[in-house]
């Protein structure tokens, strides 16, 4: 049986959400360090997910050691795309799909498939604006009414 509740954030997304855990920091937790470079095998779209994404995160939240989910990220983003390039012009106003052999288009399956993937790993990089609403940057510690009793 695997563990209960809701999986730990890292340390990294915990300091910066601003959320101090109440047992204190692991300090043995590993501190992955420098940032992933996108491979060169990517295809352009995927690519340029890469560096949309890179561009935009906190400095250091994203280390060598997330590179491989990133990458399938940035992948299953090309797929996505691709196949909604290939569903737009085959369907009717009312999102009917021309049928293949009376079957529905493969490519659903495929952009399913890559918009679940990319929901998946999107939450364990914190890219999804759930996992983002909770973030603050920057010195903004003397908002909160209990600033005071901190400083």
């Amino acid at each position: 049986m695997g563990a209960r509740g809701p999986k730990p954030k890292p340390t990294a997304l915990r300091m910066i959400e601003g959320h101090p855990s109440p047992r204190g920091d692991n300090p043995e937790e590993p501190r992955p360090i420098g940032s992933p470079v996108c491979p060169d095998y990517l295809c352009d779209d995927a690519a340029a997910m890469w560096e949309a994404i890179m561009g935009s995160m906190p400095p250091g939240l994203i280390t060598v050691a997330d590179a491989p989910l990133l990458e399938a990220y940035c992948a299953a983003y090309a797929s996505h795309k691709a196949a909604c390039e290939a569903l737009n012009g085959d369907t009717d106003l009312l999102g009917r799909k021309l049928i293949v052999n009376d079957r529905p288009s493969p490519y659903f399956k495929i952009r399913n498939d890559a918009a679940r993937t990319m929901i998946s790993i999107a939450t364990r990089l914190g890219l999804s604006p759930a996992d983002r609403s909770g973030l603050k940057l920057g010195g903004t510690k003397g908002s909160s009414k209990w600033a005071k009793l901190i400083a």
